[in-house]
């Protein structure tokens, strides 16, 4: 249920994405839809330490899925997963409700070396939100603390990445008229 973000493609033609909100907790799912129209449910969350409430997917090369979910994980602002191509979780970090921000509303984005970036909604110093990296290792750094001012506030929206390395994304609040 509730299917809030879009799809991806692979170069079979399957689709992938989420659902918010259903499978066997309710916790929401992430699905497979292939050229046929046969939906395969690759994982369905527990709302416990595996995160509930799943947004988009990034598929990388080795047909790995990855994404975050806005509540669960420990102890319990959301998580930032990984799902092998046998749809096996892992989950890659809990967030813990503070300076390195929670409740990341948006997925993550990827750079040639395996880290993730991200965004969260909530937390930071100013409980404006961050964005973050997430190394090979599961290591997090908080690479921009959001003020709730001229600078924005809450990010909804992931970032995306240019060939220098810059990042980019967008805030549903703060700037110069709010």
């Amino acid at each position: 249920a509730l299917p809030y973000v879009g799809v991806i493609l692979d170069s079979a033609g399957n689709l992938y994405g989420t659902a918010f909100q259903g499978g066997s907790a309710g916790a929401g799912v992430v699905y497979k839809l292939d050229r046929a129209g046969q939906e395969t449910v690759l994982h369905s969350f527990t709302g416990k330490a595996d995160g509930a409430g799943p947004t988009e997917v990034f598929r990388d090369s080795a047909g790995n899925l990855y994404g975050t979910t806005v509540d669960g994980g420990t102890p319990g602002w959301g998580v930032v997963y990984k799902l092998d191509a046998a749809g096996a979780e892992t989950v890659l970090y809990s967030f813990p409700n503070g300076v390195d921000g929670f409740f990341p509303a948006a997925g993550v984005t990827s750079d040639a070396a395996g880290n993730l970036y991200g965004t969260t909604s909530n937390g930071g110093a100013a409980d404006a939100g961050v964005v973050y990296k997430l190394d090979n290792t599961g290591h997090e750094t908080v690479l921009y603390t959001f003020t709730g001012g001229a600078d924005g506030n809450g990010p909804f929206a992931g970032v995306i990445q240019d060939s220098a390395g810059n990042l980019y994304g967008t805030t549903r609040g703060g700037g110069a008229a709010n």
